[in-house]
């Protein structure tokens, strides 16, 4: 939808949201239908288009409309509202707040991590304000422990979400109109309920006009939202941020978690009746996305430690093993006694392709060779780049198979940046004697190879071993 036709509807909209408390008192419920379902227009008409959260939001709107819809033939029939359309406009709040969950798990896949920290910290403050405004008007009321504990779970759930939409909002490449409007939409639902609070804790079915009027807003501001083409940009996967466990990250986790028990222990010391049904839903919100995101750190960390040991232990090239890891695999097998079999295999012609094709097929020859001998050797072998055109393989036993498949392997061409290129291996066999070291069974092997290498200049072409 164009913006221009969506913000003249906003703006219409909008001040007849703001001139509904102005109307007579029996008008109100006919005009709350009315100015609620002018949000179903724009967001019936972005459905052609668009689909995923568009149609959460879109329910979401018409749920609620029907709430108004049966609270007006309630009043007009009856001069009482029900629980029926009570539980409509909650239901209908639940949608919407689905496809705020929607949009941060799609459009914020890339900073889950920021967004939970944003959710708990917004969560931790909307708890202190109902400690400091909502719980000492609700003690001189006789609402129900259970509507207590329902009205705080919507209200934490809205601040959660709240601060997930500016999570995602400031860790944005640019700024997005619908995402913005969400952020608008989330305020006036929380404001709009803690309103409720105040004002109706002893009738929970009345409430003054401007309450409804905040609530009005939001729909219109929600069906805007989902009609502007940002929504678009909005349905698909937002960039990507860093994740860094650091003391402040884990000293704010600490304190989220401690933050309703402090808040139960200062009101006990006040001589203020502790806040229970706080104390209970707030850290049955709170604790589980404070362990969620304990969870991700923690195996972030153990991500980047097997990383970090990956590449400390294997070649960057060709992805076998390193020389490090091949001496340390060495020094312990000589360490336990025993003797294996080390192949010192260098590459013959390698340097002319390097230099004739160039550096990038001179990789590529390397990494082709890496994968011929890794499809040469047994699980229990282990086969390492050594350095430069230089492979290793080290075999606890003596296989006869072993030599014969490597220096098959080199029987047909390379194909390098689409040119064939053909080189051989010189293999140096040794086994390690009693006595011998890493370094002196190497020595051995490398002197075989250059034996071997000697032999091929000798004989012409091919591959050889000594």
């Amino acid at each position: 939808m164009a913006r221009g036709p969506l913000l003249a509807y906003a703006v219409v909209a909008l001040l007849a949201a703001v001139a509904y408390p102005m109307a007579p008192e029996g008008a109100h419920p006919l005009l709350y239908f009315l100015i609620g379902s002018a949000s179903l227009v724009p967001a019936a008409l972005a459905l052609r288009k668009r689909r995923g959260p568009t149609v959460i939001i879109l329910a979401g709107l018409a749920v609620i409309n029907a709430g108004g819809l049966w609270a007006a033939v309630q009043l007009g029939f009856t001069d009482n509202r029900n629980l029926v359309s009570l539980a409509f406009i909650v239901a209908g709040h639940l949608l919407l707040l689905a496809s705020a969950v929607w949009i941060v798990l799609r459009h914020g896949r890339g900073d889950i991590g920021g967004i939970l920290d944003a959710a708990v910290m917004a969560v931790g403050l909307v708890g202190l304000l109902w400690t400091v405004l909502v719980q000492p008007r609700l003690a001189a009321t006789s609402m129900s422990t259970g509507s207590r504990a329902g009205l705080l779970v919507m209200a934490l759930c809205l601040a959660g979400m709240l601060g997930a939409l500016l999570r995602v909002e400031s860790a944005g490449r640019e700024s997005l109109l619908a995402l913005r409007a969400f952020i608008v939409v989330l305020p006036l639902a929380l404001i709009g309920n803690l309103s409720l609070l105040w004002y109706a804790a002893d009738t929970p079915l009345t409430r003054p006009g401007w309450v409804d009027t905040l609530f009005l807003a939001g729909y219109i501001v929600a069906g805007a939202g989902v009609a502007d083409r940002s929504m678009d940009q909005l349905q698909r996967p937002g960039p990507v941020s860093a994740d860094r466990l650091g003391p402040g990250r884990l000293a704010f986790l600490g304190g989220a978690l401690a933050l309703n028990p402090i808040v139960a222990a200062v009101q006990h010391l006040a001589g203020r009746p502790i806040d229970a049904v706080l104390l209970a839903v707030g850290t049955a919100v709170i604790v589980p996305m404070v362990m969620v995101r304990i969870g991700m750190l923690s195996a972030q960390r153990s991500r980047a430690e097997r990383a970090l040991a990956y590449e400390a232990t294997h070649d960057a090239l060709t992805g076998l093993a390193n020389r490090k890891k091949f001496l340390d695999r060495l020094d312990t097998d000589l360490s336990a006694g025993e003797a294996p079999l080390i192949l010192f295999c260098d590459l013959d012609g390698f340097k002319a392709v390097n230099d004739g094709l160039g550096h990038v097929a001179g990789d590529q020859l390397l990494q082709q060779v890496g994968v011929r001998l890794a499809a040469c050797v047994r699980e229990t072998d282990l086969l390492a780049r050594y350095g430069g055109d230089e492979f290793v393989v080290l075999c606890r036993d003596a296989p006869a198979e072993v030599v014969p498949r490597i220096e098959a392997a080199f029987a047909a061409p390379f194909v390098v940046t689409g040119e064939q290129a053909v080189v051989g291996v010189s293999i140096g066999a040794v086994r390690a004697a009693p006595g011998d070291d890493a370094v002196s069974v190497l020595r051995r092997a490398d002197g075989a190879m250059y034996e071997a290498k000697s032999r091929r200049v000798t004989a012409g072409a091919g591959s050889r071993t000594a």
